[in-house]
């Protein structure tokens, strides 16, 4: 069979409208932003009128803080880590049926967690305010790793609990990752507490990869029965979270006096996304309406022979 006809086949057996509604809700965070970027883009004082500031606070802004971002280059990068991370999620909720589940699951964690920066900026004494898309990012970061768990159950067979060391241990490299990266970024090489921070996550991931081993050793195995596009898919999500960490802090902070990084809030986005992904996935898989999905990879008919 040529090349031709098996995407031709491929293509046949894709319902791509339903697909592309999905996609569009999945797409509704960015288009928002996006908005608000041109808005300011219009009129620059807007930035400061919507960002959430607790000595210029209006209650709005903790719905509009997360969609401005301090200058084009952090709206960019914030924009396509949430991109590849929530197309991603789509892609795998298709190939195991969950594309409802998924959609409702983003849209509630970006609810919690507009309330819970906004929290975090109230009652975080070093800073007064957080801009952009990055901590929604860090949450549905948390539930693309729920995603592939449950991707790996769907594949494998297993129970999603074979793998929460995995999951584990992928947080850890991830806290490791932001943290080193804030450290090279702003030449912080000789900050004790992020240093001592780092080393601690270094050593607790160490210890946690040996606990854990059998569980890397077993996806090992369980990916030598996988296809090609398994393995595709499963090695794909470590360079996602390559790029996100690498990505996940602005280049430039407009002011350093008043603006910061914080690493604990992007940190916490994940947490968030991994536990409340998780409770909310058990609760909502019990609900008849997403049992009732439709397939977006259809099963081709056999050809009947004249």
């Amino acid at each position: 069979m040529s090349t031709f006809t098996r995407i031709q086949n491929f293509r046949s057996t894709i319902n791509f409208r339903l697909f592309l509604l999905y996609l569009a809700i999945v797409l509704i965070i960015p288009a928002i932003s996006t908005i608000f970027e041109y808005l300011i883009s219009v009129n620059p004082g807007l930035r400061s009128e919507l960002q959430l500031d607790m000595e210029n606070f209006h209650i709005y802004q903790i719905f509009t803080t997360s969609f401005v971002h301090l200058n084009f280059d952090h709206f960019l990068a914030n924009v396509t880590a949430y991109l590849l991370i929530a197309i991603y999620g789509l892609v795998l909720a298709t190939l195991i049926n969950r594309k409802k589940l998924y959609v409702v699951l983003s849209k509630v964690i970006v609810i919690i967690f507009l309330v819970f920066g906004a929290c975090f900026a109230v009652f975080n004494a070093t800073t007064s305010y957080y801009v952009g898309l990055s901590g929604i990012d860090s949450a549905l970061a948390g539930l693309l790793l729920i995603f592939w768990l449950v991707y790996l159950e769907h594949t494998s067979q297993k129970r999603m609990r074979t793998y929460y060391g995995l999951v584990f241990c992928c947080v850890l490299a991830l806290s490791a990752g932001i943290i080193a990266r804030y450290i090279i970024l702003y030449h912080n090489y000789h900050n004790i507490p992020l240093l001592a921070s780092l080393a601690t996550v270094i050593a607790v991931l160490v210890i946690a990869i040996f606990w854990f081993r059998h569980q890397f050793i077993e996806l090992y195995d369980v990916m030598r029965s996988f296809t090609w596009s398994a393995r595709l898919i499963t090695i794909a999500i470590v360079l996602i979270f390559a790029y996100f960490i690498w990505n996940l802090f602005p280049e430039q902070l407009g002011n350093y006096s008043t603006r910061a990084v914080s690493i604990s809030l992007h940190i916490a986005g994940v947490i968030i996304g991994i536990l409340a992904g998780y409770l909310f996935l058990v609760y909502f898989e019990r609900i008849a309406y997403f049992k009732r999905e439709k397939e977006v990879v259809l099963e081709k008919l056999p050809v009947k022979e004249t």
